[in-house]
């Protein structure tokens, strides 16, 4: 064997050799592991020490072919600790000697060796696949981390120890530095197993990412003991300047920061480790100028640290220690604040500073949340000066440091605005909650700061403004404005209004939106120095200056940052109307009526029975019958219809708008209100005849105000002006359609322009009129959209080559399905399935012979399957949801269903799915959106209607299974645990049959052999296996010979006696409460809990890697 290697010490292999060497090594490795039991043991120990011999007389490896010998020697000491007949002690051994050898080159290749039984042995994805069962890798790795692995950590400690007392490193000295430092990183991120693994085994082998140091109890000598950790801070200190050294003793310093569990036999073992950590971190920081590549390792340490100790162990850290992180917290919060700033203006692609503020504001986050473990009022000091930080950073000069570059020069480069980039209020959603947060715990300081400037950069706008009114009257050209002064003003506010919605009101999603406890307890504090009456006359002036409002400072806060809003959006409608719109500034637009929402949400007609204790000013102002919520509905109305006519051009803001308007009437006791206001009224008439300038608005716009116009119609009127009122806002629409359409020369004139655009509108209407459902107005509405659903079937026809206009038809019956099929009684129901079936038998007489050969058009070119696919889904969910029974929302209209038979959900569904089985191929299923709607689809089928899928044609049949099969092997797990979920109903069917020779029951016992492979050979989701257990014990109720023969062919396929017992005995456990198995919900249940028992028994032993 020898022989063959041979080759002369220290000569450079050439290329061709170098790769046989590799190969050679690679076919070593799975021959010894193949061959393992007939091989002497001594042989296996020389070909180890061989291969060892090998690589150390050979420095000048290829480093890949390096690192494949010493690969099989890890592997081969894998192998040999399952019988003991190979430990890593010798190793060790060999190792330690060659570190002390003082040579860098035999330094370097100590280090490889350790790194490759690292990697060997971490059983994680960089293991080998070497044909061994999940429970062997399993067991070698919680072998080897009790003792192996520590003493790797040891060794290493030493060269790190050795290293950090030389004054001067080469460079080689450096390389070799850097390489046993990323060995300790990969120790301290090594994924512990605990002791007992269970049907965890699989686990281990997902790439975790931020493993947290979770050690076992037997390194509690080694890591407990401080110098460890000492060592870390020194080496940093040493090597910070060096950027990619830096990373690893920060990230090792990070892993020890998240350690966690048995190791620590008590808290005041976490505690005393903690204090020694925080010590040593103060000491690094506070010695130091942070250098760039530090930023995210720093944050890191200090994110670790506040999520994984407890509470109760940093508030029993000295008062003083404790007092010196919370105050160098807030100092590097405010730092790394401010370089994250200057990394925005300078445009930087690695925003190192911005991911490291990100972190620390979350580790606030999470202190500042949990703060009634802490001193009473700890957090309000540090809270003001981030919060002061942050503010400054986003103003201007000479307020704040915005677009300041590091030396404080003024950038005065122009922005560009890049139309892709998300909203502000949605790019930083995250900063902007954790700083309101902070501005919450300091209300005191951070409410009437915001209102102050907010205040002065409104008296300053307007001041421009006139200025600039001025001056286009005196000259009529409007280039020489100049606009840097109104731009940062215009900045400024945007930043102060975002933070100030962040403050004041939480998301409005789902539930109902509560006023902050901190919001509402500032208010109430201050209450007794409130005078109520000049409160209200400052809400209801926003034309005024609030310094010209005698008593302002009598005010409440709240209210009057509420009216600093209201005055900023006075100043811009009333540039409007003094035709100084091009001046204005879209975003501010925005950023107002996206303010007035989400405090609308919260704060308008306050509900006083949800608070424990509420503010007289805030419900005295916005409460239930108040002048104050009359006045402000009425003003925000105002705005709404201000807005929609000078911004029609400015969609986002159209849309912001229009959203504004749908919270106002959303809620019943807001819409009365709205009703009664004039304007509201003429807003509607101006929209039902699309008169200019609410005919330009975008179709997603004219959709929402649709759906506005019909909730506000269900507010409370009398009968007359409710029936008025829907003259006006839905007769127009009806009459306007059935005109046009009737007309004689329909047909000729339905392709021009303004006709088309006519259609669409209406048709973006009905959406809107769908999208208003709610259980009080879906009679009235189901009716109201019924009559035009059969006239949308006939514009199928005329448009049929026009896929934008089909594409919105099919989307009216999604919608129309979507929001109303879970209330209609019976016979409504088989009203909307006639419909919709006659939609798609249009559908398909238009598409027959449709090719779509174009693999690589984009999604959106399939829009029209994607709408088919959802219309279906949303027929089907009204056998899961359905309230017409018990709700009878149609009480008294419904009729018997008269005679010859009637349509059924059944008969459109299998329709719908006769058009789309056939165009669904692999390349289309690539299409996340399409690929998710369509197992969806197939899944609700099989679930419901199980007993229409063998009827179904064969080329048809054929396909639903393929499809099934192909989602349970080769997509995401989501897929495959809804193909799953879709075989047992179609087993259950076959067993009520009982005939035994139809396509399905082949299928099914095709699915068996799958799901048996499955759950017991293969690597899957932990999570899917209740999906998968339960379409087992269904196809094994159903196949029963068939599953006794899978398990005999698996047991006579075991060479090992012990294992083959082991999975005998396993696999009687498994069914011996169902036997035999039949489909009772009793014996499933305990089959399914078998299966748990039998996969953490077993399921290590078949996986193999």
């Amino acid at each position: 064997m020898q022989s063959t290697y041979s080759s002369p010490s220290g000569s450079q292999n050439p290329p061709l050799l170098s790769a046989s060497t590799s190969w050679a090594a690679t076919a070593i490795m799975e021959a010894v592991v193949r061959e393992w039991i007939l091989l002497e043991k001594n042989s296996i120990e020389s070909l180890r020490t061989f291969l060892l011999s090998y690589v150390l007389q050979r420095p000048n490896l290829q480093k890949y072919v390096r690192e494949q010998i010493l690969l099989a020697v890890a592997v081969i000491v894998k192998r040999g600790s399952l019988d003991k007949s190979i430990n890593c002690k010798s190793i060790f051994h060999e190792v330690s000697q060659l570190i002390s050898s003082g040579n860098p080159t035999v330094q370097t290749l100590a280090c490889s060796i350790l790194t490759a039984l690292l990697s060997e042995f971490s059983s994680s994805n960089k293991t080998s696949n070497i044909g061994l069962s999940m429970e062997f890798h399993g067991s070698c790795k919680r072998v080897f981390q009790e003792d192996d692995l520590r003493q790797i950590f040891m060794l290493t400690m030493e060269v790190l120890q050795e290293f950090s007392r030389r004054e001067n490193l080469n460079a080689q000295m450096s390389s070799v530095f850097q390489r046993y430092l990323a060995l300790a990183n990969q120790v301290l991120s090594w994924n512990f197993l605990p002791p007992n693994l269970g049907r965890h085994y699989i686990a281990m082998f997902e790439a975790t990412q931020n493993v947290m140091l979770k050690p076992t109890e037997s390194w509690r000598e080694t890591l407990l003991d401080h110098r460890v950790m000492d060592l870390f801070f020194t080496v940093h200190r040493k090597i910070r300047e060096d950027s990619d050294m830096a990373q690893d003793s920060l990230q090792c310093l990070a892993q020890l920061a998240s350690m966690h569990g048995p190791i620590f036999p008590d808290e005041n073992a976490q505690v005393t480790y903690l204090a020694h950590l925080v010590e040593g971190l103060l000491n690094m920081i506070n010695g130091i100028e942070i250098e760039d590549s530090e930023a995210v390792g720093i944050s890191n340490i200090i994110s670790n640290l506040i999520s994984t100790f407890p509470r109760s162990v940093l508030t029993a850290l000295p008062n003083e220690l404790f007092a010196s992180f919370i105050n160098c917290l807030t100092l590097l919060t405010c730092s790394f604040g401010r370089s994250a700033a200057l990394e925005e203006v300078l445009d930087k692609d690695d925003m190192v500073y911005m991911e490291a503020y990100d972190k620390l504001l979350e580790s606030w986050l999470t202190l500042v949340q949990e703060d009634e473990h802490f001193p009473r009022g700890c957090f309000i000091q540090p809270a003001v000066q981030v919060f002061n930080s942050y503010i400054q950073c986003h103003l201007a000069a000479p307020d704040g440091t915005r677009n300041l570059t590091a030396n404080g020069v003024a950038s005065h480069e122009e922005e560009e605005i890049n139309e892709l980039q998300e909203d502000d209020r949605e790019l930083f959603s995250d900063q902007l909650a954790s700083i309101s947060m902070l501005g919450r715990i300091a209300a005191d300081h951070c409410i009437p700061l915001l209102t102050g400037l907010l205040e002065d950069r409104v008296t300053r706008l307007h001041g421009q403004l006139q200025r600039h009114q001025q001056h286009l009257m005196a000259s009529s050209d409007p280039g020489t404005v100049d606009r840097k002064v109104l731009d940062d003003l215009y900045e400024d506010i945007h930043w102060l209004i975002l933070v100030s919605g962040y403050l004041l009101a939480d998301d409005p999603q789902g539930e109902t939106p509560l006023i902050p406890s901190e919001v509402m307890e500032y208010s109430i504090k201050h209450s007794t120095e409130v005078d109520i009456n000049t409160t209200l006359q400052l809400l209801g002036s926003p034309g005024e200056k609030a310094t010209s409002i005698p008593g302002c400072n009598r005010t409440d806060s709240v209210i009057r940052l509420l009216s600093a809003v209201l005055r900023t959006s006075e100043v811009e409608s009333r540039a409007t109307r003094a035709s100084l719109t091009e001046l204005l500034s879209p975003q501010m637009g925005k950023d107002i009526v996206w303010f007035l929402r989400r405090w609308a949400k919260t704060y308008l007609l306050v509900d006083e029975k949800l608070y424990g204790q509420i503010s007289v000013p805030l419900s005295t102002a916005f409460g239930a019958d108040t002048e104050g919520a009359q006045w402000i509905v009425g003003y925000l109305l105002e705005k709404v219809i201000n807005n929609l006519s000078v911004w029609s051009s400015e969609p986002e803001l159209a849309n912001d708008t229009v959203e504004l308007l749908v919270t106002l009437v959303e809620k019943r006791e807001r819409a009365n209100i709205v009703v009664q206001c004039e304007n509201w009224w003429s807003l509607a008439k101006q929209f039902a005849s699309r008169s200019p300038p609410l005919h330009m608005l975008s179709s997603t716009v004219q959709r929402t105000l649709m759906k506005a116009l019909v909730l506000g119609g269900f507010a409370h009127m009398d009968s007359d002006t409710k029936q008025q009122y829907w003259a006006e806002v839905l007769h127009p629409l009806q009459q306007r359609f059935l005109n046009l359409i009737n007309q004689e020369n329909f047909a000729q004139i339905c392709q021009e322009e303004a006709v088309k655009q006519e259609i669409v509108a209406t048709l973006e209407a009905l959406c809107g009129i769908a999208e208003a459902t709610q259980i009080d107005n879906v009679t009235s509405l189901f009716s109201f959209l019924m009559d035009f659903l059969s006239s949308c079937i006939g514009l199928m026809e005329v448009y049929r080559n026009s896929s934008e206009t089909v594409n919105l038809i099919i989307e009216v019956f999604v919608e129309v399905a979507h929001k109303q099929i879970c209330y209609l009684g019976e016979t409504k129901s088989m009203k909307l399935y006639e419909v919709c079936l006659t939609l798609l038998q249009v559908y398909s007489k238009n598409n027959l012979g449709r090719k779509r050969l174009d693999v690589a058009a984009e999604e959106d070119q399939y829009q029209d399957l994607l709408l088919i696919m959802e219309l279906l889904t949303n027929l089907l969910s009204k056998e899961f949801i359905d309230f017409s029974d018990t709700d009878e929302v149609f009480r008294g209209q419904e009729q018997s269903s008269g005679a010859g038979r009637a349509v059924s959900a059944a008969d459109v569904v299998l329709f719908g799915v006769n058009i789309v089985l056939p165009l669904m191929s692999q390349d289309l299923l690539k299409f996340p959106s399409l690929c998710n709607q369509y197992y969806k689809l197939i899944t609700f089928i099989c679930e419901i209607f199980p007993e229409k899928i063998p009827q179904l044609p064969e080329e048809l049949f054929k396909s639903l299974m393929c499809s099934l099969e192909l989602g349970m092997t080769s997509m995401s797990s989501e897929i495959s645990q809804l193909c799953l979920e879709a075989l047992s109903p179609l087993a259950e069917q076959c067993a009520k049959t009982q005939d035994k020779d139809t396509p399905l029951f082949i299928a099914t016992r095709h699915f068996l052999k799958l799901v048996f492979d499955m759950l017991v050979l293969q690597k899957h989701n932990t999570e899917m296996t209740v999906a998968a257990g339960e379409a087992l014990y269904t196809l094994v109720c159903l196949h029963q010979a068939e599953y006794s023969e899978l398990v005999e062919t698996l047991l006579s396929s075991q060479r090992d006696a012990v294992i083959y017992q082991r999975l005998a005995d396993a696999f009687n456990n498994l069914t011996a409460s169902s036997t035999p198995p039949t489909m009772d919900r009793k014996q499933r249940v305990a089959f399914l809990k078998s299966l748990e028992e039998f996969v953490a028994n077993v399921g290590g032993l078949l996986c193999v890697k």
